[in-house]
């Protein structure tokens, strides 16, 4: 689901809460220009492509996907409530997510980005920019 068409700019900070599905696989964020040229893509896998309670973050561009960047928390619970804040700045995009954080480098180096998408098994109860 495409819910953001408006430039995001460095300093912003992209705020939602959603509620993960019970039974969740996986779920995906996305924020950058369009779905072929992404600053991030955060893909929280409770049981998908055969990794289990991982999050694993990468960039694409030009359709063409960077490496994988796994970091060592996942904040998610089935079923649960999850409050996230996405900090985006030149050099990196800073994800807080019930009071953890992950950095992931900005590789595109984009200035400012008017594409976000929430893909999978989360619903969204509110967003703000």
């Amino acid at each position: 689901m495409r819910i953001l068409d408006w430039l995001v700019k460095p300093g912003d900070c992209i705020k939602l809460k959603g509620k993960i599905h019970q039974g969740a696989k996986s779920f995906a964020i996305n924020l950058g220009q369009d779905d072929s040229n992404l600053a991030i893509h955060l893909n929280a896998r409770f049981e998908a492509l055969g990794d289990v309670k991982q999050i694993v973050c990468n960039s694409r561009s030009n359709g063409q996907w960077g490496a994988e960047v796994r970091p060592s928390i996942f904040p998610f619970q089935e079923g649960a409530e999850i409050k996230m804040c996405l900090s985006y700045q030149p050099g990196e995009i800073k994800v807080k997510i019930n009071g953890e954080e992950i950095s992931f480098p900005n590789r595109l180096g984009l200035n400012s980005a008017q594409y976000f998408s929430v893909d999978g098994d989360l619903s969204l109860l509110s967003f703000k920019c």
